[in-house]
């Protein structure tokens, strides 16, 4: 029993430093961290549209999880041990996509905000 209560516990430390870390400025260092560079550097340009899109679709898709999960303290651990990290990579896999996109000259990908050529 003793064994449980500190897994818990240590759950929910490892919780709340992703939270910290998925809020504000410090998500995209967070993203960074779980995101191996280049990750989408054998992508054409149509594979980045499509990866954007499903991306931007999943990010939206836990904002409102994590926002259903509610304010309070109890809810925010909970969203921040359910989701947290799987924001945190996606976010990083969306920055990634848009430099793929810009490195490789795509055209506008409206899924990464692109107002045109970079």
């Amino acid at each position: 029993m003793m064994h449980k209560i500190q897994r818990l516990s240590g759950l929910a430390l490892v919780a709340l430093a992703l939270g910290g870390c998925t809020t504000g400025g410090t998500e995209d260092k967070a993203g960074r961290l779980l995101v191996a560079p280049d990750k989408f550097l054998l992508y054409s340009c149509p594979q980045i549209a499509i990866r954007a899109t499903t991306t931007v679709n999943r990010i939206k898709e836990l904002e409102r999880l994590k926002a259903k999960a509610g304010t309070s303290f109890d809810g925010r651990l909970v969203s921040a041990m359910a989701y947290g990290s799987e924001h945190a990579e996606m976010t990083g896999d969306l920055n990634e996509l848009r430099r793929a996109a810009a490195d490789k000259n795509c055209p506008p990908i409206p899924a990464l905000g692109q107002p045109g050529r970079r």
